[in-house]
């Protein structure tokens, strides 16, 4: 037996090392038709230097998914036998190389990997179903060529391993898991769902619902018969900061997805109402209790009254949307603000709202280059918003006025929006409650939910379940090292104590996270000479994930809630439970250890909200 696995594993090994010198050619090809000479192209007539700039843009693209094949060729292959009695092999991976028989994972045969051995059947893009006989299946993980894992599945006989390696695996940076071959049959089909209308991706921290999200946005771009509809440059996303905005970037193009547009709703709406020499502000305000009455006293000009008619000065325009609600201690702070040029979301969507009543439409600048006369010009254009695709991360922290200002964006053709979030996750004032909220009807099929929990450690869930919050164990989890509390009473203390546990920690990504961002300062001077740990608070954390987290400064004070005379006692309790989100945020943002340093446990600062 183990003479035989050993050729099983020297054949696939040679296979690899053909196909890669194939991929190796045709890259020498691609670039060639890359790297003519710009004096070449300039020769052309204006109309042909416009093909070959759009064949050169997906030369590069070509490039790109070459190198990623030469390291990576194919992550499975099957054997079949079609309907007419033909023996074929099909191998799949990120990226089509036909030369070789290997599909994207995308293409409508793709389908067949998650079927067992056996009849099977899959559909095409004009509907033909073409039925077939799996005779084998072989599931391959192959980093930079080197196999690392190796599966053999025949009919009626349970999966066979043939090889793998003994290996760590951790964490270095901001990505997500290689897991397009990991994808379940039922997370396929969510990806292969009707294109049109809104669909809902929710799921706890760890579930995998924005790498499912993106998979979907990978599909609905490169397979047949949606593709036209999806071109990239129509696709926006919507992510929380720029921390997020750089994590989706890197993720994207692993996918096969370039030059879709990602931004922040600040980013955005700036960029939509031409504002220039302002910056935005998350909450305004010295204290926690001063940003919490402004939030509360801004949402209630929002939702009280009719939006202030439109008026190219921002501060006039805002006055006159606030002034009538404010209290006199607000009324200053707002003067304080605007002098400073700083605005927050609630500000931003009057202003959206406003300009929208006026205008019925947004409009955005696009620069480009091109050839005019021999010579390379920079050119801008105005173009109307309208986008044929959208994805809004984490969902549940918008307000409802701004996913309406989002839906208003979307072609008519398509109305295509993808939700990813987690209602449990809500950790802002004002934000959705329900779909009705925004007049959003979700049907059963399409508000997909995620159970499981792929990413945390058992020993971790399991603490954050002694807490109260409602999570499910898989069984199949790795327990990892107990969760440590540990008693500081400074930062300085937890400043050393930090030291001390990653001096054997080399490899993977550490995240140092605390409720308020002032609490952090000293904490980013003393570490920012290492390029592996990052230092953010709870609410910046939302969406990223490290393989060791130490939450700082955890103490009652920083997460009690004060009763104000002028908030409503239901708006006591929205902050209270926004709290207990935010610390559940916090706690699933660790992968593998998770160490909690400050004068308070988090079991005492739970049961006190």
């Amino acid at each position: 037996m183990e003479n035989y696995k050993e050729k099983l594993l020297n054949d696939l090994r040679n296979h690899i090392d053909v196909v890669r010198q194939k991929i190796s050619n045709k890259l020498v090809s691609v670039k060639k038709l890359v790297d003519m000479p710009l004096r070449e192209v300039r020769k052309m007539p204006q109309s042909d230097q416009m093909v070959h700039m759009d064949l050169r843009l997906n030369g590069q693209r070509r490039i790109e998914e070459l190198a990623h094949l030469e390291g990576s060729p194919y992550f499975m292959k099957c054997d079949i036998v079609d309907e007419f009695g033909d023996t074929k092999k099909y191998f799949f991976a990120k990226h089509e190389f036909s030369d070789e028989s290997i599909y994207s994972w995308i293409a409508p045969v793709a389908a067949i990997r998650f079927e067992n051995p056996g009849r099977a059947s899959y559909k095409l893009p004009d509907g033909t179903i073409k039925t077939i006989t799996i005779q084998q299946k072989e599931q391959y993980l192959i980093v930079d060529s080197k196999i690392i894992f190796y599966a053999q599945e025949l009919a009626g006989k349970p999966r066979d391993l043939i090889y793998q390696e003994h290996f760590t695996k951790q964490k270095s940076e901001f990505a997500l898991p290689e897991i397009v071959a990991q994808i379940e049959k039922a997370q396929d089909q969510v990806i292969r769902a009707s294109h049109k209308g809104p669909l809902v991706i929710a799921g706890p921290a760890g579930s995998g619902k924005t790498t499912l999200a993106l998979h979907r946005v990978a599909y609905l771009t490169q397979a047949p018969d949606t593709m036209h509809l999806y071109p990239p440059r129509s696709i926006v996303v919507f992510v929380q900061d720029n921390g997020t905005k750089e994590y989706f970037s890197k993720l994207l193009p692993g996918l096969g997805i370039y030059n879709v547009h990602i931004t922040t709703f600040s980013e955005w709406a700036f960029a939509v109402l031409g504002i220039i020499g302002y910056t935005y502000v998350e909450r305004y305000g010295d204290t926690q209790e001063e940003k919490d009455v402004y939030e509360y006293q801004k949402l209630r000009a929002v939702r009280g009254k009719n939006i202030a008619v439109w008026n190219k000065n921002i501060s006039t325009l805002l006055r006159a949307q606030y002034e009538t609600t404010f209290t006199s201690n607000s009324i200053l702070l707002l003067e304080k603000q605007l002098k400073e040029k700083r605005l927050d979301r609630f500000d931003m969507v009057i202003l959206l709202h406003s300009y929208l009543s006026k205008y019925k439409k947004f409009e955005i600048q696009r620069k480009y280059q091109t050839y005019i006369k021999d010579r390379l010009v920079k050119k801008t254009e105005k173009r109307e918003v309208e986008y044929s695709l959208m994805i809004v991360d984490e969902f549940q922290n918008y307000l409802p006025e701004q996913l309406d200002i989002f839906k208003y964006c979307l072609s008519a053709d398509t109305q295509s929006i993808i939700y990813v979030g987690d209602m449990a996750q809500q950790v802002k004032l004002g934000t959705i409650r329900t779909w009705t909220d925004i007049g959003e009807v979700i049907e059963p099929e399409r508000n997909i939910r995620l159970n499981k929990v792929y990413r945390n450690t058992k020993n971790i869930l399991s603490f954050i379940k002694s807490l109260g919050y409602a999570i499910e164990l898989p069984v199949e989890l790795k327990d990892g090292p107990v969760v440590i509390e540990k008693v500081t009473h400074n930062a300085e203390e937890e400043i050393r104590y930090i030291k001390d546990i990653i001096s054997t920690y080399e490899k993977g990504s550490i995240g140092i996270i605390a409720k308020d961002e002032a609490y952090l300062g000293v904490f980013k001077k003393e570490f920012t000479s290492f390029k592996n740990i990052h230092v953010l608070s709870m609410l910046e954390s939302q969406g990223v994930e490290f393989d060791l987290v130490c939450l700082v400064g955890i103490d009652r004070h920083s997460f009690s809630v004060a009763h104000y005379n002028d908030i409503l006692p239901e708006h006591v309790e929205e902050r209270k439970r926004m709290q207990k989100d935010l610390l559940y945020v916090a706690l699933t943002r660790a992968i593998t250890e998770l160490h909690v340093l400050g004068p308070d446990t988090i079991a005492f600062i739970v049961s006190n909200l």
